[in-house]
């Protein structure tokens, strides 16, 4: 399971469906983390949530990207679950989820998800 940013535009590779575009090649940054914090994020509501606010396709198994605009309302998201009390073994996660988010809205780019 990992995430993914790109950091240029020639890292985005855009298909028709923007759901099937994806990240990769130089400049990118990508971070992954195993089952305990995917469950750890699931126990936290993290997928519900992505579904309600952001139609996110993603569940265990799927991949999903963000397009900029999505990332200024994930970023936002994240800032507003950051002020809460966040279990320790997903605040890592949730760390580097803003980071990137904050890197796609800089550079236009987007995330990759791989749950």
């Amino acid at each position: 399971m990992w995430l993914r940013v790109a950091l240029n535009k020639a890292s985005v590779h855009y298909n028709k469906s923007i759901s099937y575009s994806y990240i990769d090649g130089p400049g990118i940054e990508e971070y992954y983390f195993d089952q305990t914090i995917a469950d750890a994020l699931e126990k936290d509501g993290f997928l519900t949530e992505m579904w309600d606010k952001l139609d996110a396709f993603f569940d265990w198994g799927d991949c999903d990207f963000f397009l900029p605009d999505k990332c200024v309302v994930f970023k936002s998201w994240l800032e507003a679950r950051l002020q809460k009390d966040v279990n320790p073994v997903i605040m890592p996660i949730y760390e580097v989820m803003l980071d990137y988010a904050k890197k796609a809205i800089t550079y236009g780019t987007g995330i990759s998800f791989d749950f």
